[in-house]
């Protein structure tokens, strides 16, 4: 069906990514976010729905993406030849070992950190790590651009949505 590499590669990374949209959508979302017995659409929208619309709309995407690899392989993003120099934007991301640690570290992020210390706090302590790791070097700025971000997720989430992200077992919750 993919006669060429490139397009084969990228349908193996496409399957790949699907079976994880499926167990996100059938096993992550069931297991973390619990809909209330009975609750209707009279009531509002349950608390699963955005998890599992976006769910559906990654495996749209990616679907639609096989169906073009299909019909034109042509399409297909080849992967940089390893002598050809420096990849440009256009070049697809490689599966290296620091991308395999940015994975790690985020899902360290999201199922320890978060519920130890707070959405509020990690995501002051993320946004500030990244910043520094893309080279900010200035601490007044590591401080407050940061501290805004915290801020304006409070003011959205909390304040207008009222809705409650995690203070953390550390800090009182």
């Amino acid at each position: 069906m993919f006669r060429s590499e490139a397009a084969r590669g990228e349908a193996m990374l496409l399957g790949v990514l699907l079976v994880a949209d499926a167990v996100l959508y059938f096993v992550v979302i069931p297991a973390g976010i619990s809909d209330p017995e009975g609750f209707g659409l009279d009531q509002g929208l349950p608390p699963s729905f955005s998890g599992r619309l976006a769910a559906i709309l990654l495996a749209l995407v990616m679907v639609s993406r096989l169906v073009a690899l299909a019909l034109n392989p042509a399409v297909a993003q080849a992967a940089p030849d390893a002598g050809s120099g420096p990849a440009g934007p256009e070049a697809p991301m490689a599966i290296t070992a620091r991308n395999l640690i940015g994975i790690a570290v985020a899902l360290l992020f999201a199922f320890a950190v978060v519920p130890a210390i707070g959405f509020y706090v990690s995501s002051f302590l993320l946004v500030a790590a990244l910043m520094r790791i893309m080279g900010e070097t200035r601490w007044h700025v590591l401080v407050w651009q940061p501290a805004i971000v915290a801020g304006l997720i409070w003011i959205l989430f909390d304040r207008i949505f009222s809705i409650r992200l995690p203070v953390g077992y550390l800090l009182g919750e």
